[in-house]
């Protein structure tokens, strides 16, 4: 079926179009090669046994927790991150390390929207660059047919598409944007070195 609608539409063309169309597919190079990821075998997890956690008795009425660890100071889960030194995140959230480059995601669809981001991922990591500065927009809000609130198409599937490979590999630590930079509306994207 989609062959004969090929056809069709090549009939429609005019030669020099035909002529035009051959010069450019001749010069495209398919993006399906670029992004082949082999795993290592030495990656592979290791199956960790469950550590034994021991259960002190409880009865009703008494506290969960002592008063005295109540009052200790706990860190937020905002302060830290398992991925980057507490220092570096600090200065990350704040907006203090040099943005090495931009990408602009306004007016694109779901689809051009992902490649383009994984195209300009893939290349800053390349060039060795480390903080990018990923501009979503806060998008339309809308209410859906279960009364929740729907807020940018785009910002919401950023960090579901930063998780998936290979952009996984690369990314080190995501982060809400300063509002100098963007606010709710953009995010850094902080790269892992090359190795």
């Amino acid at each position: 079926m989609q062959q004969v609608a090929k056809r069709n539409v090549w009939q429609k063309l005019s030669d020099e179009d035909k002529v035009l169309w051959r010069a450019v597919t001749e010069k495209v190079d398919p993006l399906r090669d670029s992004f082949i990821i082999q795993t290592s075998p030495k990656l592979r997890l290791k199956p960790q046994p469950p550590k034994s956690v021991s259960i002190s008795p409880f009865r009703v009425g008494e506290r969960t927790i002592p008063r005295s660890a109540m009052s200790s100071p706990t860190p937020r889960m905002r302060d830290v991150t398992p991925n980057m030194d507490k220092r570096n995140f600090q200065r990350l959230l704040r907006g203090k390390l040099q943005i090495d480059g931009r990408l602009d995601l306004h007016g694109l669809t779901q689809e051009q929207a992902r490649i383009a981001l994984r195209s300009k991922l893939m290349d800053a990591h390349g060039r060795d660059k480390r903080l990018i500065l990923v501009i979503t927009g806060k998008g339309k809000s809308r209410i859906d047919e279960f009364n929740r609130n729907i807020q940018g198409v785009l910002r919401q599937n950023l960090p579901l598409w930063l998780r998936q490979a290979p952009l996984a590999q690369i990314v080190l630590e995501v982060t809400n944007a300063q509002l100098r930079d963007g606010g709710s509306g953009a995010f850094y994207v902080y790269l892992r070195r090359r190795r």
